[in-house]
């Protein structure tokens, strides 16, 4: 199979308190349906610590570039996404004012446009008064995705919201750039494929990988076991479908071994970066293994 590097994405974690409050809210339906009209996708974030401080992986990343989308020069984009699988919708308030409401599990935001520093990003169960996450989140300028990730229970991986940089540069034309994301609190380290081409190899949860280019009409990406040839028997073969020259994060999120009415593995396929005058398109479609399912969702 075609290798893509193992280089690994600046992720920034953060911890939030009173997570007794949200797990008594009860846990995601896993339903379709998202903020502001999207629909429902999933993102991941580091292991948590114990002590709820910051914690901050910094590796070789890429400069970003600026696309036909990107607005006024210095500007932050910021979305949110709603990732953890067993828990409750929430309210998302920055500085104090509440911009999304009632965001359910796979739900990804459009960009907010943003003056970089420093905010106060609260996330409250809907319908409750205690947050369970409250804090000062640095935010630069460029794209960026600030994702609710990890379980709620602390059963596999403790609750906690990641900043995930995402780039601009647009792909040529025939062809899409693609980067993955591990949200799957249950599962190991994952191969993501598509076809021959390797689109992440060994990533662990709450790691993004570097953007790949694959061909814009690629219909199926394959979720693997890590091994060192990438071609373990695929636990999940979604269908997506990507836009030609449009910037691209594949979120594998859910559980791989759900029980009870918890949603299942899935991949949202959130548009980072599109050629100005695109329009947004918001799409699902089933997977081929188990059950699983695909979400797409766009965002200029």
């Amino acid at each position: 199979m075609q290798q893509q590097s193992k280089t690994r994405r600046r992720v920034l974690t953060l911890t939030g308190g009173a997570l007794a409050a949200l797990a008594g809210c009860g846990g995601g339906d896993g339903g379709a349906g998202g903020a502001n009209g999207t629909a429902e996708t999933d993102m991941l974030s580091p292991t948590e610590t114990e002590t709820g401080t910051e914690t901050e992986t910094e590796t070789e990343t890429e400069a970003e570039t600026e696309s036909e989308t990107t607005t006024a020069s210095g500007d932050a984009l910021l979305r949110v996404a709603h990732l953890s699988p067993d828990a409750p919708n929430v309210d998302v308030a920055v500085d104090g004012e509440t911009v999304l409401s009632d965001v359910p599990f796979g739900a990804v935001s459009d960009y907010l446009t943003l003056s970089p520093g420093e905010y106060q990003v609260t996330i409250t169960p809907t319908g409750g008064d205690e947050a369970v996450f409250d804090e000062t989140v640095p935010v630069e300028s460029g794209r960026q995705t600030a994702a609710a990730i990890g379980e709620v229970s602390g059963e596999n991986q403790s609750f906690g919201v990641s900043l995930i940089a995402g780039e601009s540069e647009l792909a040529e034309s025939g062809s899409a750039r693609a980067r993955a994301v591990h949200a799957i609190p249950d599962a190991p380290a994952v191969d993501v494929t598509a076809g021959d081409a390797v689109l992440a190899d060994g990533l662990a949860f709450g790691e993004a990988s570097e953007y790949a280019t694959v061909p814009a009409d690629t219909a199926e990406l394959q979720l693997r076991p890590d091994n060192e040839s990438n071609d373990a028997d695929p636990v999940g073969a979604f269908e997506i479908s990507l836009t030609d020259r449009a910037v691209h994060s594949v979120f594998a999120a859910g559980y791989l071994e759900p029980s009870g009415d918890q949603p299942g593995a899935r991949l949202v396929v959130a548009t980072d970066a599109a050629p100005e005058g695109m329009g947004t398109e918001t799409g699902t479609g089933s997977g081929t293994e188990a059950g699983t399912e695909t979400t797409t969702t766009a965002s200029n």
